[in-house]
């Protein structure tokens, strides 16, 4: 089969700045409304210090019964990965076997709590190596660089078919959870060409391990928002672009890849590491950045994005991470998304039907 006649799994997230306004009250009606559109895997994002994502993957599990149950990012700094491993498998056993999980390196919050984010695809790759056996119930042992573990071990039923993604932006550590991961959240690359290049990076780790890419899950995970004009759908993301920037400095190998740079003036506020001035700052980010890095405009145009990657790579899951535009509701715009651009990016060119998950 051709990989471009496999169906589409559709993910959608929240980046937690734009679910903050929602109180938990509400939150078990965005979890029904995602799993009554057809959502695959709904995703919790975990930016401290935002609503709690394991208690929001929780209520999201108590209030389902289809819906994936997705995390993302678990870091190993902050959360020990054997910690991680007890509240996954908790959270597994809740839902049925529903509970999926992405590790990334982080970021947000560490500079409250003294954190220092260090050799990340390091500390990656060995928190993988904690939680995965540990999860079928093996007693782990690790004297990592970064991460250690003495006899930790799981008092519980272990769950099968748990996933574990790795979510990165960083080349070395994509080659590194192509060995070891079970799926690959590229983020937050938004046109084919950048895809690809990601995509390539990932079957040099595969074949590196001795694995087959075919094997390796993909998903491309990119913050969306959707709107009648395209300029309202650019300034629903241009706060979240300042985040991304934020939280990947210093590292601008991404941003120069794609022939882009950060403007002076944004960058100067950025190196301050004041978190809640980006907000303020926001209007610095400039539209390329947004176009490079986001799936911003109407239904017809992002649906094109999405399928320019789709019929360019091996891809096959989509992640939107949804943002609503200025007057537009958090309902509103995950309605849009999936009746109006899923069913573009779930038919092939020639018109017949793909086909959704």
């Amino acid at each position: 089969m051709d990989d471009r006649d496999r169906p589409v799994r559709v993910h959608v997230g929240f980046p937690s700045p734009s679910i903050a306004g929602l109180s938990m009250d509400r939150w078990p009606d965005v979890a029904r409304q995602c799993e009554a559109l057809g959502v695959d895997t709904l995703w919790h994002s975990n930016e401290r210090f935002y609503r709690q994502m394991w208690i929001r993957m929780t209520v999201s599990a108590m209030v389902t019964a289809r819906l994936r149950i997705g995390g993302a990012v678990v870091e190993p700094y902050a959360e020990h990965p054997a910690l991680a491993a007890q509240a996954l498998a908790t959270l597994a056993e809740l839902s049925h076997g529903r509970a999926e999980m992405a590790l990334g390196a982080g970021g947000s919050g560490f500079p409250m709590m003294g954190v220092r984010r260090t050799r990340s695809a390091v500390a990656i790759a060995e928190a993988l190596r904690v939680i995965r056996p540990m999860l079928r119930g093996e007693s782990v042992t690790l004297e990592g660089e970064v991460v250690h573990a003495y006899g930790a071990r799981l008092h519980m039923p272990t769950p099968t078919g748990t996933a574990l993604w790795v979510a990165t932006r960083g080349e070395r550590t994509l080659e590194m959870a192509a060995g070891l991961a079970d799926g690959l959240v590229l983020a937050t690359y938004a046109v084919a060409e950048d895809v690809r290049r990601v995509v390539s990076v990932v079957e040099r780790g595969a074949s590196t391990a001795g694995r087959r890419p075919a094997d390796l899950r993909l998903m491309s995970r990119v913050d969306t928002c959707v709107h009648d004009d395209p300029v309202v759908a650019r300034e629903g993301c241009r706060a979240m672009v300042a985040k991304l920037l934020w939280a990947s400095y210093p590292d601008r190998r991404f941003v120069e890849q794609a022939g882009l740079s950060v403007p002076p003036d944004l960058e100067s506020v950025i190196a301050t590491r004041d978190y809640d001035a980006l907000e303020r700052i926001s209007g610095l980010v400039p539209d390329e950045l947004i176009d490079r890095f986001c799936w911003a405009g109407t239904p017809d145009e992002v649906g094109a994005r999405v399928r320019a990657v789709l019929d360019a790579t091996p891809v096959r899951e989509v992640g939107f991470w949804i943002l609503a535009a200025p007057g537009q509701t958090l309902s509103e715009a995950v309605t849009r998304v999936m009746t109006e651009v899923v069913p573009a990016i779930s038919s092939p060119p020639d018109g017949t039907t793909r086909g959704a998950t």
